[in-house]
């Protein structure tokens, strides 16, 4: 093998270990919809996440445009949104702790809606 493979396949094992390792001390993904999605009013819309939420996280919060829409207990799964007015919106998907306050663990994917 030369050298520059074995750099290489060195530089992305520490960045999946790296990686691994953040997601365990909490972290969000979403899924779907991806980040400049552009979703249609009329259909119904999955938010599709996955979440560790860490030592001080409990459970999570939907968000759209900054308003709490959903409150989630399961750490991998979906959520219908609700019909949403057309144009840009925010969606956001927050670790909470026991108090229902954000740590924040969190990730936000913009969308547009038609």
């Amino acid at each position: 093998m030369n050298r520059k493979y074995l750099l290489a396949t060195a530089v992305i094992s520490l960045f999946a270990a790296s990686s691994s390792m953040a997601f365990a001390q909490g972290g969000v993904k979403i899924q779907s919809p991806a980040n400049g999605a552009t979703l249609d009013a009329l259909d119904e819309n999955r938010l599709v996440y996955e979440v560790e939420p860490g030592p001080r996280g409990d459970h999570v919060h939907v968000y759209v445009d900054n308003k709490e829409v959903g409150i989630l207990r399961k750490l991998k799964g979906s959520y219908l949104l609700e019909s949403m007015a057309a144009g840009k919106r925010n969606i956001c998907v927050k670790v909470v702790n026991k108090a229902h306050v954000p740590i924040g663990v969190e990730q936000c994917v913009q969308v547009t809606v038609n």
